[in-house]
């Protein structure tokens, strides 16, 4: 029996130590750090073990943008000594050995598009990161971070040390001893009888289970964003710098201006890394051409961070939404390296942008796509057709834009446009149409339909700052889309056409909230024929005031904007967005010095 006995408890205690090691292996799971300049400037803080892990540093991947940041926090908090090109050199090292995997960066892309969104909510996976991380920064920061739970540990540590006022959320103090009652307060903010004081709201943050909101955030993200992935071992191992030398055909798209056009050519710079870049492009709408020169890197094999620039001497644009001298890019390269997808911005809050869509062009014809929007059934008129390697002797029977639509003449060529004169014959399908010349096509290129029936306006809700005195404007751009009924011939169903933007009206309107507010007068204007909102200035206005005191207050309030369509027939058609016109952000977490 004591043998028994002695038997168990050895193979108890022989299981515990494995269960431990096994612990402890999976604890310093991490990624080793070689780089000697990294390890010179960060090894004082985060030092190197035996396995050539660096405290924090190894247990974590992110994007360029926060491996930014974190070496500026380093420098301005922690007494970091580093030259520019050094901590270049660093960042481009930690985004390759501790990047993401493209599938891992796809999702949160726009964070690094930079794209302006109104509501984050059917981005934010889980309710646990809603109400800690959300608070604070862009779910978009959240869902780019992968770390060991160790890490996230130490992130919510490392928050409560900095912030103090983020314990009220990660930790929130509950009640303790006895609970005495609140005595009333009175108040009378406009001078007049005294009432009773709402009382104090409760800590909405304190969890019926017990648990603090920062165990939960972690235990998630522990689990859906851990350290290693598959992803991120599959794409380490084949992971390469890319070859994107050559020219490229740029599909673009701007709110408020349309579609866009052009090529970009690519050559190769100081590293294997680096590009320039050559930019030429074409609004569809107008005909206005933009040329412009730039440098490109790529991070982690995929990841495009670029700027590029006007020719020296170019004035800027009075219009803020025209093409600046200088706009940032932000692209992801397919893992064949034929394609590019993202965005190219610029603005006091990047508001301002191109979706940008680039295929690398071969030695065939290649369709881009078509100036016009849709047809309508019948007609006839020209349509621009862009693309690449257009044949000198193109003829109008190459082009296929399906039945009931006939190309009868080709009136201008080049290589990379064509006119081509088309007729709608009567009673065609609505629908949209892919446009077919020889080998290439573009899918849903175009519409057919036969009267518009309604319009909307675009965004549906949008929000503005002021500014102009010490910080930027945030403008707010609308466009009015119109609409053709659909197959079952019914107005604001499913399967409806869009037909594009149409010229409207714009005007703002009075959005009913407070008694007596005015916004319309004092948050800015709009364009009449761009859509474009310009907001008034920063800072309290002595002209105006609120009823509840009789100081000046900022210009903020919200209004509609209103669009007005004189569609063919004479039918007025009307429809309208909601605009929230707000103060400035005074503290930015940007990082553009990812694209030097």
């Amino acid at each position: 029996m004591f043998l028994k006995k002695w038997f168990l408890a050895s193979a108890v205690v022989l299981l515990a130590a494995v269960l431990g090691q096994a612990q402890d292996t999976t604890a310093a799971v991490g990624i080793p750090i070689s780089h000697q300049l990294t390890i010179d400037k960060c090894g004082g803080c985060h030092p190197k073990d035996a396995t050539g892990m660096m405290r924090r540093i190894s247990y974590m991947r992110t994007t360029p943008e926060v491996w930014e940041q974190a070496i500026k926090r380093m420098i301005r908090l922690n007494g970091v000594v580093i030259k520019p090109e050094e901590a270049r050199e660093i960042l481009r090292y930690l985004s390759n050995n501790n990047g993401l995997a493209p599938e891992e960066a796809k999702t949160a892309f726009w964070e690094a598009e930079h794209r302006m969104f109104r509501d984050q909510s059917d981005k934010i996976p889980s309710d646990a990161l809603q109400h800690t991380c959300n608070y604070c920064h862009t779910i978009g920061r959240v869902l780019t971070q992968r770390r060991t739970r160790d890490d996230y540990e130490k992130l919510i540590n490392m928050h409560l040390g900095l912030f103090p006022g983020a314990e009220n959320t990660l930790r929130p103090r509950r009640p303790t001893g006895t609970q005495y009652e609140t005595p009333v307060a009175f108040t009378a903010p406009t001078g007049g009888n005294p009432a009773v004081a709402a009382p104090a709201p409760a800590n909405t943050n304190l969890r019926a289970d017990g648990k603090d909101p920062a165990d939960v955030a972690i235990d998630y993200l522990s689990k859906e964003q851990p350290l290693m992935t598959p992803e991120w071992a599959a794409w380490k191992a084949v992971m390469r710098s890319p070859k994107l030398e050559g020219s490229w055909m740029l599909t673009g798209y701007q709110q408020g201006k349309g579609r866009i056009f052009g090529t970009v050519t690519i050559s190769p710079g100081p590293t294997p890394d680096d590009f320039v870049t050559k930019v030429d492009i074409e609004y569809a709408a107008t005909g206005t051409t933009v040329s412009r020169t730039g440098k490109g890197i790529v991070y982690t094999g995929y990841s495009w961070r670029g700027r590029s620039t006007a020719p020296a001497g170019t004035v800027a644009p009075t219009d803020p939404s025209a093409a600046p001298t200088e706009w940032r890019e932000a692209l992801l390269v397919s893992r064949d390296g034929n394609t590019m997808d993202g965005r190219w911005f610029w603005g006091g809050y990047d508001e301002f942008g191109i979706d940008a869509h680039l295929t690398r062009i071969g030695t065939t014809p290649m369709l881009a796509g078509v100036g016009a929007f849709a047809l309508q059934s019948p007609s006839s008129g020209d349509v621009k057709v862009y693309g690449a390697n257009f044949p000198a002797d193109i003829k109008a029977t190459d082009f296929d834009l399906g039945n009931g639509i006939t190309v009868s003449r080709v009136t201008r060529r080049s290589a990379s446009l064509a006119t081509i004169a088309v007729q709608v014959a009567a009673n065609v399908p609505v629908g949209i149409r892919d446009i077919s010349l020889s080998r290439s096509t573009v899918e849903r290129a175009i519409a057919v339909y036969d009267k518009i029936a309604y319009i909307k306006t675009l965004p549906d809700a949008s929000m503005a700052r002021l500014g102009g005195v010490v910080a930027a404007k945030q403008y707010a751009q609308f466009e009015a889309i119109a609409y053709a009924a659909g197959p079952d011939g019914k107005s604001e169903t499913a399967d409806d056409i869009p037909l594009g933007p149409v010229p409207v009206k714009w005007a703002m309107s009075e959005f009913l909230s407070t008694p007596d507010d005015d916004d319309v007068k004092f948050v800015g204007t709009v364009n009449q024929t761009t859509g474009l909102f310009t907001p008034n200035v920063e800072g309290p206005n002595p002209e105006r005031k609120k009823q509840s005191n009789n100081f000046g207050v900022d210009n903020y309030g919200d209004v509609w904007v209103d669009a007005e369509y004189e569609a063919p027939g004479g039918k007025t058609m009307k429809a309208r967005s909601y605009l929230v016109v707000t103060i400035p952000v005074y503290v930015r977490y940007d990082q553009p010095e990812v694209s030097k």
